[in-house]
């Protein structure tokens, strides 16, 4: 599985948000509002991505069917 730049970045902006939450939980760091805001966009990001990939992999399979019905006739 090959990772893009894209996947890096959202990776590590994951794992800092993660380490916000645990200094939150803890007694410090980012204040709760900006804390809920930061992992509402990780997972609108996420969510995004996973659509992204569905769509490609859709086309793919689009692609694939089509194949086989041109190869049929």
């Amino acid at each position: 599985m090959k990772l893009s730049w894209f996947d890096i970045i959202w990776i590590l902006l994951g794992l800092f948000i993660a380490y916000q939450l645990i200094r939150a939980i803890l007694g410090g760091s980012w204040e709760t509002e900006g804390l809920i805001i930061a992992l509402l966009l990780f997972n609108l990001g996420l969510t995004w991505k996973i659509t992204f990939n569905i769509l490609k992999l859709d086309m793919k399979f689009e692609r694939h069917i089509s194949w086989h019905k041109a190869r049929e006739k």
